[in-house]
């Protein structure tokens, strides 16, 4: 089979070009100039060169290619909405036009679990409430998704989305690598005593049903949550990451009250002074954090056969291993 991925060369978008390679697909991977290249090293990965603001490298990108990954998104709790749209909702607009255009027989659109609401539900579904929100990457994946269902229902071509969780692992250069000087210094922080569950995914399971989205006959028309389908709270999660990396656990907790207003505080601060960075602390990241955040996969085992082939004390150890060669040099 002839696939395209888009970001390719990021945390998830190299481990799904390994997968595909490894069960012999023939894979093309979209990356821009300035990309780092070095999560792909050792894939058999034809690379173009394109961006999701480019049609003309899009429709060069999709050529003779049987389905797309679309993994490529602006990913981040703060920014302004009209951002958000133009990466996640009219760049996922010109790619499957040049899908289409191109013939491409399935496109599979990587969203988010934060398409949902975090109501504090255990074993929510892909069913479960989405409430109106304020949050511009909330609202653009929402919208990224009803555009390209309204494809598929045209009948112009099948698609196939995927939800993922709290995606962690090796090549995690976004979030994990962050958070190295608060582990390594014990300066971590939790909301409150870390009892919130959270809806993790380790990337190479989430890459198993990313390509089973993209395989599955069933799958075309349909929305999946994708995650290690456990109930581990943060403060486990981060229990158990510090002790494999020989580390203390974070013993600094902030009420989920304060962080709330702190949130709102400097949100304000940064839109009124027009500062482009992201704050330290977002009201998204404290309601995410201080709310269950539990999803069944039941759907994704019964339509597509999905079932996390890694369990968690082997995702820990490798996430690890990863850690201590990167940010340690460890051998």
């Amino acid at each position: 089979m002839h696939t395209l991925v888009t970001g390719a060369n990021g945390f998830v978008g190299s481990m799904l070009c390994k997968k595909l390679a490894a069960r012999g697909d023939s894979v093309r991977g979209l990356t821009r100039t300035t990309s780092d290249l070095s999560l792909l090293e050792g894939v058999d990965v034809e690379r173009v060169i394109g961006s999701l603001s480019d049609p003309d490298s899009l429709r060069i990108a999709t050529r003779e290619i049987d389905v797309v990954y679309h993994v490529a998104a602006a990913v981040t709790d703060w920014g302004p909405l009209d951002y958000f749209r133009e990466i996640n909702v009219e760049g996922t607009r010109r790619l499957l036009d040049a899908a289409v255009e191109n013939g491409v027989s399935r496109f599979v659109l990587v969203s988010s679990v934060a398409v949902h609401s975090y109501t504090g539900a255990r074993n929510m579904t892909e069913e479960s409430p989405q409430l109106p929100t304020t949050n511009g990457y909330r609202l653009s994946k929402r919208e990224a998704e009803a555009l390209a269902l309204d494809y598929h229902q045209r009948g112009d071509i099948e698609v196939a989305i995927v939800r993922p969780g709290d995606v962690y692992g090796p090549g995690d250069r976004v979030v994990l690598l962050q958070m190295a000087d608060l582990l390594e210094s014990g300066w971590m922080v939790m909301l409150g005593k870390g009892e919130a569950l959270g809806a993790f995914a380790y990337v190479e399971n989430l890459a198993d049903g990313i390509v089973l989205a993209g395989t599955v006959p069933a799958a075309a028309g349909e929305a999946y949550v994708i995650t290690d389908g456990i109930e581990l709270s943060w403060g486990d999660y981060f229990d158990r990451l510090t002790a494999a990396l020989d580390l203390p656990a974070p013993r600094l907790h902030i009420p989920p009250v304060l962080a709330r207003i702190a949130a709102a505080v400097l949100e304000s601060i940064y839109g009124l002074l027009r500062i482009k960075a992201r704050p330290p602390i977002t009201r998204y990241l404290v309601e995410h954090l201080s709310h269950d955040v539990h999803f069944s996969i039941e759907k994704a085992r019964r339509e597509l056969g999905y079932e996390p082939a890694i369990p968690f004390d082997e995702a820990i150890a490798r996430t690890a291993d990863w850690y201590k060669r990167v940010v340690r040099a460890e051998p």
